[in-house]
This record gives structure tokens, sequence and C-alpha cells, in this order.
């Protein structure tokens, strides 16, 4: 039996917790270790968390940091600031104080609802602090504002409210934050929940961090749907032994996952001779693995799950495309990745560099535009007018992703590569411009870029190019040769900077960098020459 997508005329995402509360009331929800919240528990912990808010001065329409660890709390924070008519902006108390202080500056926090990992954050300690815990997962009564509204919504946000400030990696070297309305989200399940084929009491890992857009969807999917969720707990999130452990023992039945991950994930699972019978994996964030996806099916006979493609950035509302592979595409294997059909509302065109369009086949730059195009980057008016775009004949407002790719005679899209020098890895959108600017602050660099390499495996690794300064000889090999420890080194001196996905995992030291015909750095040459080393 297959649910219903959403709720009638939700307005809101806590609509859609309200509604799935009492359609599935004693469902599982969530479960964590030996804590389990149905849907009921789940609504009753929101609305508590909700009031504590309120009551602790918060107003509605303010933005307020969420630094807490991955998992349960995660997303009953989230939704209980959303109820509470706040928009939440993911902090990790693991970032660098640089880049801390910029979010909380930037997006104006003057409240963090925070855990125990938060308290380690010095940055946010001037921030008026909500803590919470264990026993915001506890279904309890609800007392202060919210208390006895009948609905818990009467004072909270509208369709355009904001519902989360999400920061992604900058070009110039500072983080951008994407502010996202609730329409915008519920656009997306609208438009995405019926191409999945949902069925009752599915089960699936709650795995991405609070920070990365694919949790709303993780969440948020499920939660319309009535399925489980299953945290992952902190030695599972980089051991896929546990990963697999985890799903095998919760009966999985869909995983949402970057390519790069489930490369390791079906390696384990070959290994172990284990079977998890998935019914659905849908990969998101990366170029699709094909050589990973036959791993899994030569090691799990019988029924294969639907292989399905997604795409889609933190502006356009996490995924905007969909994609069921076929047994022929997996086979073939086509270099440029297909992502498939635009949703119904959210249409995607493929213009040239003067915004026009292009025939199948042609490769141009990726727009989006429709109902999940978010409202812009908070504090940054020149850049949204840059990236945030109105095209002649074409109504509503369109964002330039950067990304580039073609039709086929079908309509159908497919993902080619980067315009500029964003790149993703583990899923993660990274700009290499906010590595190179972090390198060249680096004392004994002068010069320094950042370039992707891919492993044996065609796993994607970050790695530095950098020209030690005058200061640096004789601490550093010149030529390629880089020096003992240096990688060490290097990864320690740009933590002050840099979040952890960030960090290069190979540096190699060279007498300058190659320039292009325009006299900017020339990442091709760099990566062709250190495929040549390699």
């Amino acid at each position: 039996m297959k649910t219903a997508p959403l709720g009638p005329s939700p307005r809101t995402l806590g609509d859609v917790l309200r509604h799935s509360a009492r359609r599935f009331a004693e469902r599982p929800a969530l479960r964590a270790g030996p804590l389990l919240l149905t849907y009921a528990g789940l609504d009753r912990c929101t609305d508590a968390l909700a009031a504590r808010i309120r009551a602790a001065g918060v107003r509605p329409g303010e933005r307020v940091g969420l630094c807490v660890a991955r998992g349960p709390l995660a997303l009953v924070a989230s939704a209980a600031l959303m109820r509470a008519g706040c928009s939440y902006v993911p902090l990790d108390a693991a970032h660098p104080s640089q880049r801390l202080r910029h979010i909380v500056g930037n997006a104006g926090l003057k409240a963090v609802v925070r855990d125990e990992s938060g308290r380690a954050a010095p940055e946010i300690a001037e921030l008026t602090a909500l803590h919470v815990d264990g026993d915001d997962l506890t279904p309890g009564p609800v007392t202060g504002p919210l208390a006895g509204s009948g609905t818990g919504d009467d004072a909270g946000p509208d369709p355009h409210s904001a519902a989360y400030v999400m920061y992604t990696s900058g070009s110039t070297g500072v983080p951008k934050g994407v502010e996202v309305t609730h329409a915008n989200v519920l656009a997306m399940l609208a438009d995405a929940l019926p191409l999945f084929g949902f069925t009752d009491h599915e089960v699936w890992p709650l795995q991405h961090a609070h920070g990365f857009d694919v949790s709303v969807w993780e969440m948020w999917a499920a939660v319309a749907v009535g399925a489980t969720l299953v945290a992952v707990p902190p030695d599972a999130q980089q051991n896929p032994e546990s990963l697999a452990e985890l799903l095998l023992r919760h009966s999985a039945t869909r995983l949402h996952i970057v390519p790069s991950v489930f490369q390791h994930l079906t390696e384990v699972l070959e290994e172990e001779a284990a079977r998890l019978p998935l019914r659905n994996v849908t990969f998101c964030g990366e170029a699709l693995n094909y050589r990973a996806i036959r791993t899994w099916s030569r090691s799990q006979p019988g029924p294969q799950p639907a292989w399905c493609n997604v795409y889609g950035i933190t502006e356009t509302t996490v995924y905007n495309t969909f994609k069921r592979l076929t047994a022929e595409e997996v086979v073939r294997a086509d270099p440029a990745t297909p992502i498939g059909t635009a949703y119904d509302h959210s249409p995607a065109v493929v213009l040239d560099a003067d915004l026009r369009p292009l025939p199948p086949g042609r490769t141009g730059e990726i727009l989006i535009g429709g109902r999940q195009v978010a409202r812009g980057y908070v504090g940054m008016p020149g850049l949204t007018a840059e990236r945030f775009v109105t095209l002649p004949g074409r109504p509503g407002r369109w964002y330039r992703t950067g990304d580039l790719g073609h039709t086929d005679g079908a309509g159908q899209l497919h993902y080619v590569g980067r315009r500029d020098d964003q790149v993703k890895i583990r899923g993660f959108r990274i700009e290499l411009g906010e590595i190179d600017h972090a390198l060249r602050a680096v004392p004994w660099i002068g010069d320094a870029a950042a370039v992707v390499q891919h492993t044996a495996r065609g796993e994607p690794v970050l790695a530095a190019c950098v020209v030690p300064g005058h200061t640096a000889e004789g601490e550093a090999g010149a030529g390629g040769r880089p020096a003992g420890g240096l990688l060490d080194r290097l990864r320690k001196e740009l933590a002050a900077a840099l979040p952890e996905h960030m960090l290069p995992g190979r540096v190699v030291c060279l007498d300058r960098l190659p320039l292009n015909a325009n006299g900017k750095t020339d990442r091709r040459a760099l990566a062709e020459d250190l495929s040549r080393r390699s």
C-alpha cells in the first residue's frame, strides 16, 4: 500500500509532522540505540522543545544556531525551532573558529540550541544558549507559550518563512549562507515523493549531518511517508563495517547515499557475504560509481534494488531531478552521469554563456527555476543578483548552478562537470578557491592551488600543490619531492580555517604553478601532472 505524499495542504514542515503524527501515531519514527520514538512521541517532543525555545525568549522569525551532534537531537531540535517560528542554522563544533565566527556574524545569530558537543565551541559562548540532551527525546507534557494551542503552530511560520540557512563553501574563502523557505522544501517533497514508490513501513538510516542538505530530504521524506529513521551512531559514521551491521540489524529498505560511501559499503558486504535486501538505493552528491553497483549485483544475488540517481543543490533545495537507471545503463556506464528529468515544478534548462538555449547533445550550464529556488545568500546581495537571475520569456527566478550538462534526444539531462572550480568530495560541495585562499595564508607557502585526483578505485581525493616561500627553503622539497611529515603539518595548519572534509589528502611541492593562456592557474595541467607522478 503506497502512502499519500503529504497531508492536506500543508503550510509548513510542522504541518507535515503533525499530519503524520495523527496518521501513523504508534508507528516507529526514530530509533537511536535503545531509544524508540513513535510518530506521536516525536510530535510531542517537538512541541515540548518548541515551547522551551519560546520560553527562553526566542521570537518567531529569528535565526537560531543549531549545534548538536548528528542524530536524533538534530531532527527533534530542527523541527522544534521551525515549529517555534524560527529558522535553524547548522553549526558544527568541530569546524574551525574562523568559519564558526563568520557564520554567527553573517547569520546574525543571538541564540543557539546546543548539546554537550556544542559546549566545546567557544565561538558560540556569547550566544544565548538553550541546552538539549536525552531528556528532550522523552515525550512529556507541553508547557509554556505553546501549551494548549491545539496545533502548536498558531504563532509559527507561514509557507514563505525561512526554514533553515545552510552554509556552503565559498570561492572567495567566505562560506555562503543559503536561506531556504518552508515553501521551497514542501515543493520538493510534493514533486519528489511520488517518484520513489514509497510503501508502508520503510526503514532507512539517519546518517547525514544536519549541515549537509541531504539531511533535509532524509528527515522530511521519512516524516512525510511514515518511515522509520535509524540514527547512525558516531562510531559507524566513518566505519562501513558498523554501517553494514546497523543496516542488516534494522532490515533497512532504502539507502540515500553518496556513491563513494556506497563503494565502501558494497566491499564490506561482499567480504562478509552478507545479504541486505534493499528495495531502493538513491545516489546523490557525486558522479555515479558504476563499479560499486556491479559489485553489489555480483555479491547480492536475487532481486536487485531500484537504482536511482538524483541531482540538486542547496540553492535549489536539495533535489531537482530524478533518474531510475536501467540494467543496460549500469553496464554501459555513461561517463556523463545521467540525472534524468526535472521535477514538475522545478524546471531545468541547459543554456550557453549568453543564456541562450542549447540543442540536445550540446554542453552548457544547467539552470534551475521554479518553486524550489531559495531566497538567496544571506548578506550577499551582489552574489545573489549574480547567481539568482531572470530569463527572457521564462517565468520566475532561476539559479545559475555552474554545473555543465546536456540533454539527449529524449529530453533527459546528463551531468558533465563544473564550469568553475567547484567540486564534490564525499557529497560535500567544495569551492577549490576557498582551499586556495587558506593555503596561501599559511606562512611558509608562497603560492598554492588545490586539485582533485582520483584513487585507483575512482574515488576523488583533494591534493594541495604548493610552491614554498623563501622562508620555507630547506623545509620542504621542491620539484614535486614532498618533505617528510609535510602533509600532517599542512593539515594541522589548515585545520584552523577549514573543516575536515576540505583538508587535502596529499601535498606536493613544486617550483611554480602552471598557468593557462589567460594567466590563471591551470588546474587541469596540475591534475594531469599529479596523475603522471602517481
